[in-house]
């Protein structure tokens, strides 16, 4: 019966590959390369992988987000740390309520011309040329809603990616990713169309007590590695992403666990959430961004694992948000996300594997024990999930295989392979 499972699950790897769009295939690898610049991020911006992963969204898909937090929680130090990964990527950010006019936004210089006229006299013209925003591969619009509401206007037909209307005709702009922040969100029915276009919607908390100590180590850690060189993509790999995005494949039965999501939250009688039924616009994005999630995962078709990321698309106000993960739990539940709760409590600091590479060798019989019954139960999880989970699978064993290796060797005192 192993043998048997084995060439079933081979079997539906071959027919997942060969199905596989030929643009998409050629992004796989460059989604695998943003993976790992993603996981080195969130080593480095402690409790920050949402806005992380949000972030990368956003490229991929050209839809805004926006940051609802305190101030002193890292949004845009973390955003600005992801753009200085990006090689070739431009970011401007500024605080929107010291942005006094469109043109402070949009334009970096003004030229006065004079030109002669028949009469014998002058015509004196001004031209502006175009930079900041508009010269910009990413746009962080800190405090959004406390700028002059031109200036909003301004940043929001920026953000609309097709280009900005300057002097009567419409100039195209490199803007890839607009992300916007706040401490608190606009009054009720001010800045509403604004807000409505905020695609992805990501709630920022303070560190509690572990992620602020975890926090003292990860800024050891960047101070004495200062010198060395961190993981980056580049502006045309993200791209490249961007324009397989469309071509990862979302089944039927995914849109319709989507539709089912939105009825159940339309009917909810302990919010209103009739506004999100109604936004067909924002209905629509979902599959975009659920696509993108997809391939930032390295699959090629959205899965119900995807779903998670429609916790930051469904909610309105910070309320609605238990309501929306409790609807989302039930239906996000796969074999991979079994598989990456048991990679990540195999791996917890404080955990067995944890102690031993720490020094403890006492724990390493129950540290190898519990490495090898992880190993094995990934091996039958992958059994029953779906070929476009085989690669985040085959990560998740490599992980596993690496701990088990490293504790070997500490424990033996030389490096050993484990097979």
């Amino acid at each position: 019966e192993a043998k048997v499972g084995q060439l079933e699950s081979k079997e539906r790897e071959v027919e997942y590959v060969s199905n596989v769009h030929p643009l998409v295939q050629q992004a796989l690898p460059v989604a695998a390369k943003a993976a790992a610049v993603q996981q080195d991020l969130v080593g480095s911006s402690i409790g920050r992988g949402d806005v992380i992963k949000a972030s990368f969204l956003v490229f991929l898909t050209g839809r805004p987000a926006f940051f609802l937090g305190p101030f002193g929680v890292n949004k845009t130090g973390t955003v600005q740390q992801l753009v200085d990964r990006i090689e070739g990527a431009v970011l401007y950010d500024a605080l929107m309520s010291n942005i006094v006019s469109p043109e402070q936004l949009l334009v970096d210089s003004t030229s006065i011309e004079e030109e002669p006229t028949p009469s014998g006299g002058k015509l004196i013209r001004t031209r502006d040329t175009l930079g900041r925003a508009a010269a910009a591969h990413c746009v962080f619009a800190d405090e959004l809603f406390k700028g002059d509401k031109r200036v909003i206007d301004a940043a929001i037909d920026l953000a609309k990616g097709d280009g900005v209307r300057h002097e009567g005709t419409m100039v195209k702009t490199p803007l890839r990713a607009f992300i916007a922040a706040s401490n608190e969100l606009p009054d009720e029915g001010e800045s509403g169309a604004v807000w409505s276009r905020m695609t992805i919607r990501v709630l920022v908390q303070p560190l509690d007590r572990a992620g602020k100590k975890a926090l003292f180590a990860a800024r050891r850690k960047r101070d004495r590695n200062a010198a060395s060189a961190p993981l980056t993509i580049t502006l045309a790999e993200l791209d490249l992403l961007r324009k397989a995005r469309p071509y990862v494949d979302v089944p039927d039965s995914i849109e319709e666990l989507v539709l089912d999501l939105l009825e159940s939250l339309r009917d909810e009688s302990g919010q209103d959430f009739s506004w999100l039924w109604s936004d067909d616009r924002r209905v629509g994005r979902i599959i975009d961004v659920l696509q993108a999630a997809a391939l930032l995962a390295g699959r090629a078709t959205v899965t119900k694992a995807d779903l998670a990321v429609c916790e930051w698309l469904l909610w309105d106000t910070p309320e609605q948000l238990p309501v929306v993960k409790a609807k989302l739990a039930p239906l996000c539940r796969t074999p991979l996300l079994d598989a990456e709760e048991l990679v990540n409590s195999l791996l917890a600091p404080g955990g067995k594997v944890a102690l031993v590479l720490g020094g403890d060798l006492k724990e390493a019989t129950k540290a190898v024990a519990q490495a090898t019954v992880a190993k094995d139960e990934l091996a039958k999880l992958r059994a029953a999930a779906t070929a476009t989970d085989y690669p985040a699978f085959d990560a998740l064993t490599a992980q596993v295989q690496q701990a088990l290796t490293d504790v070997l060797s500490k424990t033996i005192g030389r490096q050993v392979t484990v097979s």
